[in-house]
């Protein structure tokens, strides 16, 4: 009798192990989703017999506006509402707030007004692939013409235009559904991510993942041309909501290790960042 009960308790726990969910994205018409990414970057470059580290703590708040929804996608409306930063290095501090009237009126806003106008509509289908992107009128984010803190901001996790045939950051859960122990991948020409759910519990899906990629840029700054290559690696853990389908929070680490080449000279550096994002409905 103890062996036909030690059996159906391992039948129910393999069958509990194998359990697949399928969580559609659920959006609603007026809708209002604010995605809060709070960065903290340590930046180390290394100059002729020191090291310069240089800290930036970034909080970047954004709106997904839902204008309209059904079974078969959604239009949503992306746009940036505010961007606070701190920095720090040896050769000082200086500070930064989008709705201080002073600091727009400053270089920095000047160089956050670009980021701040990222603004475009998505329409996505009932899976949440992006089927349409349509940048605003006064969006000047085009990948050919962003600034320097427009790719800081999408250095974050915070900026950028999606492209079509990608999911929307705020679904990740592959269609045809998740278990617990579940592994998928995707990529994109500079980075490939894999994801593993780690648990599914009474409200969540919880993923763990890896991203892997090259980060090859060149912006202006201060009337200088500054080229950045690296590689980078972030490790962290996704929790999206099972009822919804769209993710509630999504924590990382990223390190980088590359090169900066400004006036011909080519220097080392090393980046370090802790990210969190969070989304709630307002």
């Amino acid at each position: 009798m103890k062996k036909v009960f030690l059996l159906g308790a391992l039948a129910l726990s393999l069958a509990g192990q194998a359990q697949k969910v399928t969580v559609k994205p659920s959006f609603t018409k007026g809708q209002k989703l604010e995605v809060v990414t709070k960065a903290n970057t340590v930046l180390s470059i290394e100059m002729p017999g020191q090291t310069m580290e240089n800290k930036i703590d970034a909080t970047i708040t954004r709106s997904f506006d839902i204008e309209d929804a059904s079974a078969s996608g959604a239009t949503i409306e992306h746009k940036i509402k505010r961007m606070q930063m701190n920095f720090s290095s040896p050769m000082g501090a200086q500070k930064f707030d989008s709705e201080s009237e002073a600091d727009m009126k400053s270089e920095g806003g000047k160089a956050a007004e670009k980021a701040l106008k990222n603004k475009y509509t998505l329409t996505v289908d009932g899976n949440g692939k992006i089927t349409h992107v349509k940048l605003d009128d006064k969006n000047p984010n085009t990948e050919e013409s962003k600034g320097m803190m427009s790719s800081a901001v999408e250095q974050m996790g915070a900026g950028g235009v999606p492209k079509i045939g990608s999911s929307t950051e705020l679904t990740i859960l592959p269609v045809g559904g998740v278990a617990k122990g579940d592994t998928w991948s995707d990529s994109t020409n500079s980075t490939k991510s894999s994801y593993t759910v780690s648990d599914i519990t009474a409200d969540e899906v919880i993923v763990t993942f890896t991203t892997e990629g090259k980060t090859e840029r060149t912006q202006e700054a201060n009337g200088m041309e500054i080229s950045i290559n690296s590689v980078d690696k972030s490790t962290g853990t996704i929790k999206v909501d099972l009822k919804s389908g769209i993710m509630k929070e999504r924590v990382s680490t990223t390190n980088s290790e590359g090169t900066m080449e400004v006036m011909g000279q080519s220097v080392p550096m090393t980046t370090k960042t802790e990210a969190t994002v969070t989304v709630t409905a307002k």
